[in-house]
């Protein structure tokens, strides 16, 4: 068997609990299905050379195609359910998948985006509906736990691994390639770093094309035995609800969602406060003003890590650890950390730099961009991974993000490409040209998308931004607005987007969503905070 069968299958014998956008689920009948899924695959004559795309929601259908992909060992490629339009044809193009197993409620995008695309076939899961296309489109085949019997006959003994489409930054985005070996490695550290075990339960709320889902919650509790939870979506509000009825013990989080829970939790007393199994949040991002609040009311420790697509858990701050709050700790046992100025030497303690790795083992690292070997040879140059993030290090080598220098937004839990919203836009016949970057409202706990952009006469903004919303992922949706004569540029005319952020929300901008709820937007000024205040 490969790595993730062999895992896959020491699990379903410890009997772990399985829950499943709130229901319970049996982890032999998910098994079974995935036994089906496989043979489905092995009749369309895929093997470990074919490539696969899944375009679907958190479900167990989602958990059973991407267990039966795994075990035929194919090159599985899961799709952000977010994209359509031209940004997902690009995907489907750019992986070279195939075939394609996606949501009957998918299928309408996912068939608009087909055309130059190499896929055969579509596996649809729900409802098959009457389609002309001239692609067949076929039923997902139904599974049962007699099937899971049958698990090691469908397992490949090798595998291509699977590619994580990471944002793109001043081009297209890029397909990270991984082994499963790598993959199944993370998993097991993160098992290890936590102390899972069988009386765990760890939940998970962020979708299946992420790898925090996938190999830091799913893939880390195949690796200890213990149970897991999916949900399709986050609930600040019913967070501990949620959390009691699966008898949750650890669950990860990114950016603002420790401060959503602490803010939507603040009518409980103590004793409510801590009325919960969960003794562990396991993520990155978590803001320095939230971790010993959260820490202190709820009785959860926080783990803290810092890491890429291309190079995870980089670096780790537990609570157990001399690390102090606010920092992303020190390296782990995967990957050496170092800071380097502009010239490539290494920068002093407290010095800002760009932050770059280095993998300790084998196993843990990507195997590079899909099909862009230019790509990763200018990303790993020096022998070192320049992960275009700034930072420093303490005296005591704990590290200290700073910002993106990569053109890269944060918001909804996505890294959001910014080239990718400026070719929408500027494929709208009214825009001259444009930049998109991030800004944050003065009471927002996450950045908000803004598009600067300089129109024809006559031309609106806001009208601009609506006629083209439907090609873009709704989290990636500018949500402010601003008209300009001319976008500042240098002296070689790249534009000035550290000028843009500068201003903030001052001055005249749209706010959509203000305007959508029938609100005047706010004045700037004392109104707003700028991005990185």
């Amino acid at each position: 068997m490969n790595p993730f069968a062999k895992m896959l299958d020491s699990w379903l014998a410890t009997g772990a609990r399985l829950r499943v956008n709130g229901e319970d689920v049996a982890a032999e009948m998910v098994v079974g299905q995935a036994c089906a899924v496989a043979e489905q695959l092995r009749s369309l004559g895929v093997d470990h050379t074919s490539h696969v795309a899944t375009f679907m929601n958190t479900g167990t259908e989602a958990l059973a195609v991407w267990f039966g992909s795994a075990m035929v060992g194919c090159l599985e490629v899961p799709l952000n359910t977010n994209y359509r339009g031209d940004l997902l044809g690009y995907l489907l193009r750019d992986s070279g998948v195939e075939v394609v197993f996606c949501d009957a409620e998918l299928l309408g995008t996912l068939t608009e985006s087909l055309p130059g695309t190499s896929v055969r076939h579509v596996l649809v899961a729900g409802d098959v509906p009457e389609h002309d296309g001239d692609r067949p489109v076929i039923g997902l085949a139904a599974g049962s736990r007699g099937e899971s019997a049958e698990f090691g006959r469908w397992c490949s003994k090798t595998s291509s691994g699977v590619v994580l489409y990471t944002s793109g930054t001043t081009g297209p985005s890029k397909g990270v390639h991984h082994s499963q070996e790598s993959c199944v490695e993370l998993a097991r550290a993160v098992a290890r770093l936590n102390g899972y075990g069988s009386e765990d339960t760890l939940l998970n709320f962020f979708p299946l094309y992420h790898q925090n889902a996938r190999y830091t919650g799913v893939g880390a509790a195949l690796a200890s035995g213990a149970g897991f939870q999916l949900d399709r979506q986050f609930s600040s509000s019913r967070f501990w609800d949620i959390c009691r009825a699966g008898r949750v013990t650890a669950f990860n989080y990114l950016g603002s969602v420790l401060g959503m829970i602490l803010k939507t939790s603040q009518d409980l007393d103590d004793r409510e406060a801590r009325d919960h199994s969960v003794r562990l949040a396991w993520g990155a991002g978590a803001p320095r003003e939230v971790w010993a609040p959260f820490e202190s009311r709820f009785g959860v420790s926080i783990t803290e890590v810092y890491g890429l697509t291309e190079a995870p858990m980089a670096t780790v701050n537990r609570s157990v650890d001399r690390s102090p709050v606010g920092s992303a700790g020190r390296e782990s046992d995967l990957f050496h950390v170092q800071v380097v100025r502009s010239d490539g030497e290494p920068a002093a303690p407290g010095e800002v730099g760009q932050i770059r790795l280095r993998p300790k083992r084998s196993n843990i690292f990507m195997r590079g961009y899909l099909g862009r070997d230019a790509d990763t040879v200018a990303a790993t140059r020096d022998l070192w991974f320049h992960t275009g993030d700034a930072g420093w290090l303490s005296e005591d080598g704990d590290l200290f993000f700073a910002d993106r220098l990569k053109d890269a937004i944060r918001r909804k839990g996505e890294n959001i490409s910014a080239w990718e919203i400026e070719s929408v836009l500027l494929s709208h016949p009214d825009v001259v040209e444009c930049a998109v970057y991030a800004v944050r409202p003065a009471d927002a706990e996450e950045d908000e998308v803004m598009a600067a952009m300089v129109l024809r006469p006559d031309a609106d903004g806001a009208a601009v931004v609506a006629a083209v919303e439907h090609r873009l992922p709704r989290y990636a949706v500018p949500r402010f607005v601003r008209v300009l004569p001319a976008l500042p540029r240098t002296p070689t005319q790249k534009v000035e987007k550290g000028m843009l952020r500068a201003t903030g929300l001052d001055g005249e901008v749209i706010d959509r969503a203000a305007a959508t709820a029938g609100r005047a937007p706010k004045p700037g000024g004392a109104m707003h905070r700028k991005a990185g205040e």
